[in-house]
């Protein structure tokens, strides 16, 4: 398809701004909540004195996730305290998790872990694509904006989704899980992009559960 328009010199400007802008992948958001559940039995009040666990064996990660996670709660009004405060050398089992709980009282327990990273592979079709062409004619002394079709051809496109499980238990009438979820990451920038997306998906959304306190 061809069509033709007479354009005067002050808008081609205007048209290079437009389709500039047109150009730009503001793209969506890279991160989600997925599996999430909520115990509808829980009605204690907000957890208020949380432990932390980030299950990563690297004991710097560790650290950095538990510390990320416990910046976070605090701005919620809870006192957390990061597992490795009390267990530096490994991350706790559960047995040492349970002394924790009864010797500091703490009303809840945050674990997180690395699940395995998922590759998903997606055929993007081929599509037409307007483009403007524009000429100056000196016969006229104006400028002709040319629009045509032009095929793009389709390609594969492979996402690399990071994953991390979320776990919260309360500590009350001998434990239980009272909240779940799954944080969602694709293709994240660096491991910094992912623990503070991921922190910024859980934490909220256990204040919206009513799991702790809102802001």
């Amino acid at each position: 398809m061809l069509t033709r328009s007479k354009i005067s010199l002050s808008q081609v400007s205007i048209l290079a701004t437009v389709a500039i802008l047109a150009s730009i992948d503001f793209g969506c958001t890279s991160s989600r909540l997925t599996n999430m559940w909520r115990d509808p039995n829980f009605k204690n009040p907000s957890m208020t004195n949380m432990l932390v666990v980030a299950a990563k064996n690297n004991p710097v990660n560790r650290r950095i996730w538990e510390d990320e996670i416990v910046a976070a709660l605090s701005a919620h009004g809870v006192a957390s305290t990061p597992s490795y405060r009390l267990f530096a050398d490994s991350i706790p089992d559960p047995d040492q998790v349970g002394a924790a709980v009864q010797e500091k009282k703490f009303d809840g327990v945050l674990f997180i872990k690395r699940l395995p990273t998922e590759i998903s592979t997606s055929y993007v079709p081929g599509y037409a694509k307007s483009e403007l062409v524009t000429r100056y004619s000196e016969r006229t002394r104006s400028y002709s904006t040319f629009y045509r079709d032009v095929q793009q051809p389709g390609y594969t496109d492979t996402s690399k989704v990071v994953r991390h499980e979320a776990n919260v238990f309360t500590t009350q009438e001998g434990g239980s899980l009272v909240w779940a979820g799954t944080g969602e990451m694709i293709n994240p920038s660096s491991r910094e992009a992912v623990r503070y997306e991921i922190t910024g998906l859980v934490v909220p959304e256990l204040a919206r559960q009513g799991i702790i306190p809102t802001k």
